[in-house]
């Protein structure tokens, strides 16, 4: 059985920001992100890009060279979240291609 919520227009999506180690992709398999943290998130996807470009509280911390910024809404995890990959730097964050 799967449970769908049926009423979705007024939810509001959240962008969570998680921080990786590396993106080392192989085939078949998981990719390999190594140590990985959610670093928080935000109800406007246009201030949780401000805090990855300008690296608030240092996210980068010298370990974690990737961010990926998702969008879920309330309850259970869904798939197909919409989803950006981000390089990161002491400096900035710039998006991957």
């Amino acid at each position: 059985m799967v449970f769908k919520i049926k009423n979705t227009k007024n939810r509001k999506p959240y962008w969570f920001i998680t921080v990786f180690e590396k993106l080392e992709i192989s085939k078949p398999g998981p990719v390999d992100t190594g140590c990985k943290r959610c670093m928080g998130f935000f109800l406007n996807k246009q201030i949780a890009l401000d805090v990855l470009h300008t690296n608030s509280t240092d996210m980068h911390e010298f370990c974690y060279d990737y961010a990926v910024l998702e969008k879920y809404y309330d309850g259970l995890l869904e798939y197909g979240a919409e989803r950006q990959f981000l390089g990161m730097t002491k400096k900035k964050t710039d998006s991957l291609k």
